[in-house]
């Protein structure tokens, strides 16, 4: 039961616009700033500004065991916008707490389970609204692409994506921390599910004071390969989602220069990995769901396979791990245990957890020559 496409082979992103390869950690900075610029300038139409003036306002009273939120104000010193912070703080006398961040409070996947998880584990766990920066109305074709709320005003002469706008809040979120006293903005970790996972794989792409980052089940524009495509899985004959689909039901999410590759996926200068590289050599975890078809799990495989041999490179392979469950589109407690998993291995320097170094895929070729 089917079939999988190879559209070309994987950019090397090791290789330099002179012909000659990166060979180590030390040389990789340069190569990473003309990687950036490539992939957020096609991928999501740049950025938005760093924010000039970012304020952080208690709305309620720091009580450990307990829910504090905050009202963040961003943008110019002249023009903000404001959105809701919310940090489940554990019940502990510790002076700062390592942080568990999502920008997914509109799927309500991050709730009280998730939270008491966390907060057991001495992990808090703060969540934001990204439709707060940027509205998402792909159901409404009318308004989909109008530019009249959020961030939009504050920046009315940028091209950036929606993607770029839900990212800039992740940023924004980590200039707050350093204004709220518990928090140890040096320890923070970013998950989101779907199209909030390939926000948090642009946000730590664009940030690197983010420490780890969670794509959960993000699919294309996001982990998914654009090169290696799957054909009639599933009981429907699923297929995985083109650059095509995404143009035609999300367009304000990426890019307009990345059109032009619809059906030419194999003349993209860069694929997927690219991202895994720009956050190298802090700490990545790949979640996917294996029969989610939609999202190309293979291809996000064939993506992981890529960014291990990146991070193995530039001598750091152990900080990059990947959890490919049975199961589809979801992002929950197991989910959210994995990522703190992962983070806990790491900040007490201990190994990874055999799950989060299963290959689902064993039989599986590279889709790449390069090493």
């Amino acid at each position: 039961m089917g079939y999988d496409k190879i559209i070309g082979t994987l950019p090397d992103p090791f290789m330099r616009k002179d012909g000659t390869r990166v060979k180590d950690l030390s040389e990789w900075k340069s190569q990473r700033e003309v990687l950036l610029k490539q992939v957020i300038d096609l991928e999501y139409d740049g950025m938005p500004p760093k924010p000039e003036f970012v304020k952080v306002v208690p709305l309620s009273l720091e009580v450990r065991g307990f829910t504090d939120w905050y009202k963040i104000y961003a943008g110019t010193k002249d023009k903000q916008i404001s959105f809701l912070l919310e940090l489940n703080v554990p019940r502990s006398n510790a002076e700062k707490f390592p942080v568990v961040l999502t920008g997914d409070m509109c799927y309500h996947n991050c709730e009280e389970e998730v939270i008491n998880e966390g907060n057991r584990r001495g992990y808090i766990v703060a969540r934001f609204n990204r439709l707060e920066i940027a509205p998402d109305m792909f159901l409404d074709p009318e308004v989909m692409n109008d530019r009249n709320e959020g961030i939009y005003l504050l920046y009315p002469e940028g091209n950036f994506s929606a993607i770029s706008a839900w990212a800039w809040g992740y940023q924004v979120v980590m200039d707050a921390f350093k204004q709220i006293s518990y928090v140890d903005e040096t320890e923070v970790g970013i998950t989101g599910h779907s199209r909030g996972g390939k926000t948090v794989l642009l946000a730590a792409a664009t940030d690197e004071r983010i420490k780890y980052v969670c794509p959960n089940n993000s699919g294309t524009h996001g982990c998914a390969c654009y090169r290696y495509q799957t054909y009639d899985y599933g009981p429907n004959n699923t297929r995985s989602e083109h650059i095509e689909d995404m143009f035609r039901a999300f367009p304000y999410w990426m890019g307009k220069g990345l059109k032009k590759y619809i059906d030419k996926e194999e003349e993209l200068p860069h694929d997927m990995h690219f991202l895994g590289a720009l956050i190298a050599p802090r700490y990545y975890l790949q979640c996917e769901g294996m029969q989610d078809y939609w999202i190309n799990p293979k291809g996000s495989w064939q993506t992981f396979m890529a960014v291990k041999d990146i991070y193995r490179h530039l001598g750091c392979e152990d900080n990059a791990a990947a959890w490919f469950r049975p199961g589809f589109h979801r992002h929950n407690l197991p989910d959210f245990s994995m990522f703190m998993d992962f983070m806990d291995s790491k900040r007490n320097n201990k190994p990874l957890p055999e799950h989060l170094a299963i290959n689902p895929y064993p039989d599986m070729e590279k889709a790449y020559s390069w090493r």
